[in-house]
């Protein structure tokens, strides 16, 4: 019995000291998502420039999706651009879509030498899936200088 009290405080400080570090990486990653969005902002301007894209994104929108994905207006354009990641078969895929005024996946662009590589070998069902995933939640987005006249996405 006499071991029991030690124990079971040594074992209370580990969880508090694990709990602790969960609180932190989470308060951090919740607090540095605008940080995020601009770093990711940046390196998508930069892929699409080597890619000889004339795409530029302006800005991150304020929409938190469900996914994992970022909106951004594209700069001199009225279409939204979602950069997101594919996953397939333990390979992550970067790439983004354009989204048109009344929500509609135009365009999905990998980004990247590697991406463009993958993409072909993911089946066109499966590209699909993840368009329609995007159309559904661009329902959701509000386009920039748009929202107060047309309330969204309708034209």
């Amino acid at each position: 019995m006499n071991d029991f009290v030690p124990a079971l405080k040594d074992r209370a400080m580990f969880l508090a000291w694990v709990a602790a570090l969960v609180l932190v990486a989470s308060l951090l990653w919740f607090f540095t998502f605008s940080f995020r969005m601009e770093l990711l902002m940046k390196v998508t301007n930069k892929t699409l420039h080597s890619m000889n894209d004339q795409r530029t994104l302006a800005a991150p929108l304020p929409h938190r999706s469900a996914g994992l994905g970022c909106w951004y207006s594209i700069d001199e354009s009225d279409t939204l651009f979602y950069v997101f990641a594919i996953l397939r078969e333990g390979i992550l895929v970067p790439c983004g879509a354009e989204i048109s005024r009344k929500g509609e996946v135009i365009e999905i662009i990998p980004l990247g030498n590697h991406a463009r590589q993958v993409i072909g070998r993911i089946p066109q069902s499966y590209i699909q899936v993840y368009a329609r995933r995007i159309e559904a939640s661009a329902a959701g987005v509000a386009f920039p200088n748009s929202a107060a006249s047309t309330g969204g996405l309708g034209e």
